[in-house]
């Protein structure tokens, strides 16, 4: 027998009844069989004693047969029956608001997400009389929230196998994500290097000029690239190429900033001993030309011609 305090099925709340609790009753039943959620009531020993009419349409099973303490868990994804009923029974032992995420068995035998939630009734002495609970529809939220999660756990993976350095920051410019490599390399973390952090790795020769490069590159809003030295975590110094684009909206608004960094440190010494190789020889052209100048000038002489 359904508990006095939940409604008896009613069609409509005009439908013939005597009383106002009749009445009340009827408006009740109306209301739950019209709002989107799965609708349920427990006792304080969390057997269920009433379900609405969505309840009865998404199960396919009849009110009857729903009552009880554990049809409601039969019903769940065998994945998330262990956790329901502990978080169910931590409430039901604490009287705390009841909430989780589970897949539920419809009637074709398909799962879908909802969000459970519940809280207790009490009675003026504060001993609970009744737990009100409602199971609502967020498949599809869900499902996109997985889909986002994975792609950024494959973007993750991603940058995490390449060889730059790679950060995101905000329109202005404060840095709040860098990848794995990053950390591997400054031997640092996101909490001393988000914002602008990043300066702490910069050689001091460099950083004033860095910096005010980049507070002029963030205003610009335009893809920016420039070369400095970051300190690894063993001390050492070695030459990066930034490059830097930013991600705008619909409207055209810079949103973040992408950027990367990438170990020019080889490629930078290679130049430099080009640089040096050639102005050795153009050293000893200089020389060598002098001094065939000189054996001209010499023989000339002997020769009696100057």
């Amino acid at each position: 027998m359904l508990n006095s305090n939940f409604p008896p099925p009613v069609t409509t709340p005009d439908s013939p009844a005597h009383t106002p609790l009749e009445q009340a009753q009827a408006r009740f039943t109306f209301l739950a069989d019209l709002i989107p959620q799965l609708v349920w009531f427990t006792d304080p020993k969390g057997s269920h004693t009433y379900f609405n009419q969505r309840w009865i349409d998404y199960t396919g099973y009849t009110l009857e047969a729903s009552l009880g303490p554990d049809m409601w868990n039969n019903l769940l994804h065998p994945d998330d029956q262990h956790r329901a009923r502990q978080r169910w029974g931590h409430s039901l032992a604490t009287g705390e608001f009841y909430e989780i995420e589970y897949r539920f068995k419809s009637k074709q035998g398909d799962y879908r997400w909802f969000l459970g939630q519940a809280l207790p009734q009490r009675n003026a002495q504060g001993e609970i009389e009744q737990w009100f609970g409602t199971c609502t529809d967020i498949h599809d939220q869900k499902l996109n929230a997985l889909a986002l999660r994975q792609r950024e756990q494959d973007f993750a993976t991603l940058t995490d196998a390449i060889d730059q350095l790679v950060w995101m920051a905000d329109a202005e410019g404060s840095i709040f994500w860098y990848n794995e490599r990053w950390y591997q390399f400054t031997g640092t973390d996101l909490e001393s290097m988000k914002g602008w952090g990043w300066e702490k790795v910069h050689h001091p020769e460099h950083r004033e000029r860095v910096v005010n490069f980049v507070r002029e590159a963030w205003g610009a809003g335009q893809p920016w690239e420039l070369t400095f030295p970051l300190r690894r975590y063993d001390g050492e110094y070695r030459w990066f190429l930034t490059r830097a684009i930013p991600v705008r909206n619909e409207q055209g608004h810079v949103e973040r900033w992408c950027g990367t960094n990438t170990d020019i440190t080889e490629q930078k010494q290679l130049v430099e001993q080009l640089e040096n190789a050639y102005a050795d020889l153009e050293m000893k052209i200089t020389f060598r030309t002098l001094e065939l100048e000189r054996e001209v000038l010499y023989l000339r002489r002997q020769l009696g011609i100057c």
